[in-house]
């Protein structure tokens, strides 16, 4: 029994008490007392301080993840969530050392509830993969009931129901120190995810499960689509599930490299602050040919917090949303034909579009540019690409070993280097290559090449 539960001793002593006081209002009698006859009556189980012994704290991870305690791991598909959970299983089932700091975790068994991954061909591979003792790994597959007649069936795992078949499956194994439930959403039966009242109290008896056993469980959930800029608030579902964990972690694309993950801390009540971890899902290959994947941590923490993350990846939606409405009227304002440069430069001005995005946008879209006659009296014109239009690799394969003015056919420098109008703008050569795709232009060009 944990010393963080009341002893059952004293819950047996109070519901004694409990039944008198029913007797006592049985046998009085009276409007008010009768009332009360027969109806289910409650008692605040309290303990005085000087009867509690303090204890520090049985860490899983040190600072990280805490024994006895609900941890959640919240983020987006594809970011790698189930694949670390994979890892942090095969550490503690080998008793090997976490990483970045190389503390050693407890050795012991784990429990996986898993309602999205195929045990034989996700979950097992994962964990083959990540080296775990798959002889400590119990994977949680269905409830098994039996009628008072005898009779029996199998149903999904409902955490409202099925807490004290857990019970007897931890105390079957005896030596679980970790308990993965991936996503918790999908093992809450009847109770709302979205009312706080409802999801802390199915999670209080299983608080209590993992305190009377010492195991840690982590809770698995997403974000929501929509994701708060405030990691907090971006949990899936009601904010009862953040709140009646000790821990939480952010797992999320590096918006500056979109082959690395970071998990990062969104909340800890018990340990210090801690800075976040990077890593990267790496595929692979076990036995048979069997292809699946793992994660490779990175060997220094990352500084970035959970809020900052998601405000980097909120910034990138913000820029993609306006990059996507530019290419969307370029294409629009291009589709009755040609419209020389100019004046495309003068719609985006009305329409209030940046020319760096419309730029960027033309080159997405493939937009051709071609002059129209020499000189200062030619011009640039823009125009949607033909069905069988080149691709960009594909042009500049054709006109790599041409001239700039072999591939114009124009025997006059558009942007002279040399010339005194340039130097502010580092004019070149090479734009003379790809009038459509130049970052600046002078003067002399008036924009149209842009």
């Amino acid at each position: 029994m944990s010393e963080y539960l009341p002893e059952r001793d004293f819950i047996e002593r109070t519901t004694a008490a409990l039944v008198r006081q029913q007797e006592r209002e049985r046998r009085g009698g009276g409007a008010t007392n009768r009332d009360h006859v027969g109806r289910p009556r409650s008692v605040l189980i309290s303990r005085r301080g000087d009867e509690i012994t303090p204890l520090p704290i049985d860490w899983l991870w040190p600072g990280r993840i805490a024994r006895g305690k609900i941890t959640v791991v919240a983020g987006h598909p594809g970011t790698g969530k189930s694949q670390v959970t994979s890892a942090i299983v095969a550490t503690v089932t080998r008793g090997g050392r976490w990483p970045v700091d190389g503390t050693r975790a407890p050795e012991g068994s784990a429990v996986i509830l898993s309602a999205e991954d195929d045990a034989a061909d996700t979950i097992m591979p994962r964990l083959i993969a990540a080296d775990a003792d798959v002889s400590r790994v119990h994977i949680v597959e269905a409830t098994h009931t039996i009628a008072a007649d005898g009779t029996g069936g199998i149903r999904g795992v409902d955490l409202g129901r099925d807490v004290a078949a857990l019970e007897a499956l931890l105390e079957s194994i005896g030596d679980v120190v970790l308990i993965v439930i991936d996503p918790i959403t999908a093992y809450l039966g009847r109770t709302d995810s979205h009312v706080n009242a409802e999801v802390r109290g199915l999670l209080m008896p299983l608080t209590q499960l993992a305190e009377l056993y010492g195991a840690a469980i982590i809770a698995v959930t997403h974000l929501r689509k929509s994701a708060a800029s405030e990691a907090l608030l971006a949990v899936t579902g009601s904010l009862g599930f953040v709140a009646a964990s000790r821990a939480a972690y952010l797992a999320v694309k590096d918006a500056s490299d979109p082959a690395r993950q970071l998990w990062l801390p969104v909340k800890n009540n018990l340990g210090p602050d801690l800075p976040g971890l990077a890593y990267r899902i790496v595929p692979c290959e076990i036995a048979n040919g069997i292809a699946t994947s793992r994660i490779e941590w990175d060997a220094e923490p990352v500084t970035i917090t959970a809020d900052g993350a998601l405000g980097a990846h909120a910034d990138h939606d913000d820029l993609r949303t306006e990059r996507d409405a530019v290419e969307e009227w370029l294409r629009e304002l291009l589709s009755t034909g040609p419209v020389f440069a100019r004046d495309v430069q003068a719609e985006a001005k009305s329409a209030g579009h940046s020319w760096a995005t419309v730029r960027r946008a033309k080159d997405v879209i493939r937009v051709q540019v071609k002059r129209d006659g020499f000189g200062k009296g030619g011009a640039w014109r823009w125009s949607l690409p033909a069905k069988d239009a080149p691709t960009i690799g594909a042009i500049d394969a054709g006109r790599e070993n041409l001239s700039a003015y072999e591939f114009y056919g124009d025997d006059e420098r558009l942007c002279d280097p040399i010339d005194a109008h340039a130097e502010s703008i580092e004019c070149k050569d090479a734009q003379l290559f790809a009038p459509g795709y130049v970052e600046q232009v002078c003067a002399r060009c008036d924009g149209e090449g842009a």
